[in-house]
């Protein structure tokens, strides 16, 4: 077998790049850090591990064309439309002034930061470094709000409408970096590009709108996934050559291919076909770009770099913070928002890389600013951390105090205090309201315990765990404390503090399953309800009936196997690994 040489490096990538997604994954850290860490350490100027990076850097060439089409297909026209006062208004405005913050700090440090004589200070470099700076890092913020649960509350909103205006904006500088490079004729060479950018755009659209519906009509009629794999990478790469062969960006053919589809109804089928390929390419794409980092070039200017990466935080959060007091956003939306958004793009990375490529950066150039952005990221969730604290602070202060207002005439005795008011809380809490049982919950999610409360559930934002939040809530003349919270770490540090606080009060915990149960026994007094277990009884039961086994039955065998703490199920070593 010939031309297999390649084979042994493309295997290390794709094991670094799976020990880096589950290792990261655990550590609730983005992968991208992980990506650029050991690309810089198998690289050339790390231990040299890969034999021919033209390989992979030709792959991962794909990664930003997936990554474009997979954002064209998050922007359908209704999506933009319902957020258009913050995608274009509050979106538009950051880029904007975020941009012209940072060409005026670069241009006023420019000598301080780049002390090199070979360097020069040119204002089309400037304007280029502090567009692609601007930009806020899609993968790193959305992982972050996904961990945080705020990615349906403002700051997720709020942010997601920045981030897509920044995906919108990414295509026209990918599309201008290389008609910057012919610097002789930089009007003449825009102009044609400009022409040739409106008539693929209409093309593709056209063409696009014209030959897709059908397409996937036809498709569909197969029943087969693989033909929707095949189509959609069909479409991708030939949009991408389409405007490849005009002398245009790839990405930008691949964005305008994923806009066309978003309109149909098979957005998320082609979605889910293309995803496994994007996350590939893309991890290859930050793995190369990490074979690039110089470590004795950042041991060299890590003084420098550690300067750059703290100023252009401070200054996107001071210009975020600024939009959102000009909206009214709430302080501690608008301040865990500026935190979060703060730091640079993985689009700098393709930006930085391309125009490097194409002499319009200085490679040393180029190279500063990659590490610039490469430690903005990675002190991101670090500081989202902070930001989250920082939210929760003012809006516990601020719903709190508008609930004491409100129930200061109200007196709590021989009532359930329910803590965590997700999904179970609120079967709990519809259970007790039948029943006419009073209640008060407590949950930790800021957002959640808003909705609640507007709903008009009784719901106060809080931590059970915290004495003072028992002692807000009458703890002592409470009949019963249930703990519905799926954390394992909350319902410890709950049962722990009721139990030394209040021996004397009922508490009913909700745990994973009998392991677990003894675990949280250990530290308190309290009645376990193993999830996993009563899930497994309740379809059995189904099961059962299905069969024609009579509902005494069933409801005497679920009785005997919770008798005693299923203590019956223990016995019968159910759950022995």
């Amino acid at each position: 077998m010939h031309g297999v040489e390649y084979l042994s490096d493309v295997v290390i990538l794709l094991v670094i790049s799976i020990f880096i997604v589950v290792t990261l994954s655990k550590l609730r850290i983005s992968p991208v850090l992980g990506y650029l860490l050991a690309g810089a350490m198998i690289g050339r100027n790390g231990f040299d591990i890969i034999a021919e990076p033209g390989y992979a850097e030709a792959l991962s060439e794909y990664g930003v064309v997936f990554l474009l089409f997979v954002i064209g297909l998050e922007l359908t026209f209704e999506r933009l439309m319902k957020m258009r006062r913050y995608v274009f208004g509050f979106g538009g405005l950051q880029l904007l002034l975020s941009a012209i913050a940072i060409y005026f700090a670069l241009d006023f440090g420019w000598n301080f930061i780049f002390a090199e004589e070979h360097i020069k200070q040119e204002p089309i470099i400037i304007v280029i470094i502090a567009c692609a700076l601007a930009f806020s890092s899609t993968a790193i913020v959305l992982q972050v709000l996904a961990e945080s649960g705020k990615k349906t509350g403002r700051t997720g909103r709020l942010s997601l409408a920045v981030l897509l205006m920044q995906d919108l904006a990414v295509v026209p500088l990918l599309a201008i970096l290389p008609i910057l490079s012919n610097k002789e004729n930089v009007a003449i060479t825009m102009s044609i590009a400009s022409g040739k950018a409106i008539c693929a755009i209409l093309f593709i659209t056209i063409f696009g709108r014209w030959l897709i519906k059908p397409l996937f009509s036809l498709i569909a009629s197969a029943k087969k996934d693989e033909v929707y794999v095949t189509t959609t990478l069909l479409i991708v790469l030939s949009a991408a050559l389409a405007t490849s062969q005009l002398g245009l960006s790839t990405a930008m053919g691949a964005f305008m291919a994923g806009i066309i589809i978003a309109e149909t109804e098979y957005r998320n089928r082609v979605e889910d076909s293309i995803m496994p390929f994007q996350g590939i390419f893309l991890s290859l794409f930050f793995i190369t770009v990490g074979m690039s980092i110089d470590w004795r070039f950042i041991m060299q200017y890590w003084d420098n770099v550690f300067f750059a990466a703290i100023a252009l935080m401070i200054i996107k959060a001071s210009v975020i913070y600024l939009i959102c007091k000009i909206f009214k956003v709430q302080k501690g939306v608008a301040i865990n928002a500026s935190i979060l958004l703060s730091q640079g793009s993985e689009f700098a990375f393709i930006l930085f890389n391309l125009a490097a490529a194409q002499n319009i950066l200085h490679k040393e150039t180029a190279q500063f600013l990659l590490m610039t952005v490469s430690l903005t990221m990675a002190l991101t969730p670090l500081l989202a951390i902070l930001g989250n604290k920082i939210e929760n602070k003012f809006d516990m202060m601020q719903l709190n105090k508008k609930r004491c207002e409100e129930d200061i005439a109200i007196d709590f005795n021989h009532h359930v205090i329910l803590a965590g008011f997700g999904r179970a809380g609120k079967v709990i809490a519809y259970m007790l309201d039948q029943t006419n049982i009073s209640y008060v919950a407590v949950e930790s999610n800021a957002s959640l315990a808003k909705s609640a409360y507007k709903s008009g559930f009784p719901v106060y934002h809080g931590d059970l765990g915290s004495i003072e939040m028992a002692n807000f809530l009458r703890a002592d003349r409470a009949a019963t404390v249930i703990l519905s919270m799926s954390d394992k770490i909350s319902v410890r540090k709950a049962v722990k503090s009721l139990s030394e606080n209040f021996p004397s009060l009922n508490i009913i915990s909700r745990v994973e399953d009998l392991r677990h149960g003894k675990l949280i026994k250990r530290v308190g007094q309290t009645t376990t309800v193993p999830s996993i277990i009563e899930t497994g009884m309740q379809l059995g039961s189904v099961a059962l009936k299905e069969f024609g086994v009579v509902d005494h039955a069933v409801i005497a065998m679920k009785d005997r196997m919770r008798k005693n703490n299923y203590n019956f199920i223990e016995e019968l070593d159910l759950f022995k690994q």
